[in-house]
C-alpha cells in the first residue's frame, strides 16, 4: 500500500500534474505472469496534466523507477506499476505505448474507472460502466474488505 500511496504522490508532483481522484484500491490475483506472485494492489488516479502522453508516459515510468521497480520482463515481479490508461480522448497505437492502454479491458482497470466515473468514454471500447456490466469480477476486491 506504501507504494501506491508514494505513487499517487510522487503523480501529484509532476510538471503542470494535479491529481483530481484516486479509486479505492482493489486487490487481485495475479494473471498472466511469470513464477509465483504475490496478490497486487490496484488503484486508478485521475491526473490532470500540461504535458503529451509521451511526456507522461515517461514521468510514469521515471516514479517507477525511483520507487524500485527493475525491468526484469513485462511478466516479471514488480514492485509499482504505473500506466497511462487514458489521455483524454487521444488514440495512440505505438509499438511501445498504447492509449487507450491495451490493458484497460481488464476487470480491475474497469472498477477502478468506475469509481471516478462510470460514464466514463473510452475510445472505441464504450462506457466504463456498460464494460463493467460484462466484466468478469471474479478474484477482485477491495483491499482491506475481506473475502
Amino acid at each position: 500500500m506504501a507504494y501506491l500511496r508514494a505513487a499517487v504522490d510522487a503523480l501529484g508532483r509532476g510538471p503542470s500534474m494535479e491529481v483530481r481522484g484516486v479509486s479505492k484500491v482493489y486487490e487481485t490475483a495475479p494473471v498472466e505472469v511469470d513464477g509465483d506472485q504475490p496478490d497486487y494492489l490496484n488503484r486508478v488516479v485521475d491526473l490532470e496534466c500540461g504535458v503529451s502522453a509521451v511526456e507522461l508516459l515517461r514521468f510514469c515510468q521515471g516514479v517507477e523507477a525511483a520507487l524500485g521497480r527493475e525491468r526484469k520482463g513485462e511478466k516479471a515481479p514488480r514492485t509499482v506499476d504505473v500506466d497511462v490508461l487514458l489521455f483524454g480522448n487521444e488514440e495512440i497505437d505505438e509499438p511501445d505505448f498504447g492509449v487507450p492502454h491495451r490493458g484497460i479491458p481488464r476487470a480491475f482497470n474497469l472498477v477502478g474507472l468506475a469509481d471516478l466515473d462510470p460514464d466514463l468514454y473510452i475510445p472505441g471500447r464504450g462506457a466504463v460502466g456498460d464494460l463493467l456490466a460484462s466484466a468478469d469480477l471474479t478474484g477482485i476486491r477491495e483491499f482491506g474488505k475481506g473475502v
